[in-house]
């Protein structure tokens, strides 16, 4: 999905620097809520926001050293692909 902005979410960005140089309108922790202003984000320079109740929204999860990572990667693992 091609949106305003996405091509300046590279590297790590905080949380309130996705919502400014985007058109990204909130980021949530899956299972934790809104996510802090400060909380960075480590891009792996793929961001796919959802709409989520009519705002674009990027889901995230916690990862190493307190950082976020996006929810959806680049490569997902298929599931039970082997079963």
């Amino acid at each position: 999905m091609l949106y305003p902005g996405v091509e300046r979410l590279v590297g790590t960005l905080s949380v309130a620097e996705v919502l400014e140089l985007s058109a990204i309108e909130k980021v949530e922790v899956l299972g934790g809520g809104a996510a802090d202003p400060a909380a960075l984000i480590d891009t792996g320079d793929f961001v796919r926001p959802q709409w989520q109740a009519g705002q674009l929204t990027l889901l995230t999860s916690p990862a190493a050293g307190g950082r976020l990572v996006p929810f959806e990667t680049r490569y997902p693992t298929p599931c039970c692909a082997a079963h």
